[in-house]
């Protein structure tokens, strides 16, 4: 509750910083085991003394662990999640650059068949290894390609 309290009051008018992460905190003033940042929405779980847990942060869109369970082993990063990693993080204060591409991964951590760009709008078709299939990108507004099913005519998102 002491640094939740400290950072909900560091402005001068005693609201958060816009960006600040603020811990979450049970009734009893212990952590809340899954802490989310606001600003980002990455997830993770945390421990009693509010350390977090090797290997249960969560990017922006994920499905948060539950945090009752057990730690498992991580695998390790795949490419995109490697990829996705290095462009969400290149800010000193570890925040995503506006209007850099972030790259979709799937559950299992391969890129997605099509890949969006939040900030131009434009969407593409990739391979396996998250390279952009010629012929494939669309203009902001325009339908978007069935990447998995190559030929074949644009459909509405």
């Amino acid at each position: 509750e002491q640094l939740r309290d400290s950072v909900q009051t560091t402005s001068p008018d005693g609201f958060p910083l816009y960006g600040a992460f603020v811990p979450q905190c049970e009734e009893d003033g212990q952590y809340t085991p899954l802490q989310c940042h606001g600003s980002t929405g990455h997830c993770w779980c945390v421990d009693s003394n509010g350390e977090e847990r090797r290997g249960t942060r969560t990017a922006a869109g994920e499905t948060p662990r539950d945090c009752s369970k057990p730690d498992q082993p991580e695998r390790p990063k795949t490419h995109c999640e490697q990829h996705r990693d290095s462009v969400q993080t290149t800010s000193p204060e570890g925040y995503p650059i506006i209007g850099v591409f972030v790259p979709q991964c799937d559950a299992n951590g391969e890129y997605t068949s099509q890949q969006c760009h939040g900030s131009t709008g434009q969407c593409w078709c990739v391979d396996s290894r998250g390279e952009e299939r010629a012929g494939t990108r669309t203009p902001p507004g325009a339908a978007h390609r069935d990447c998995d099913r190559p030929g074949e005519t644009a459909v509405l998102v």
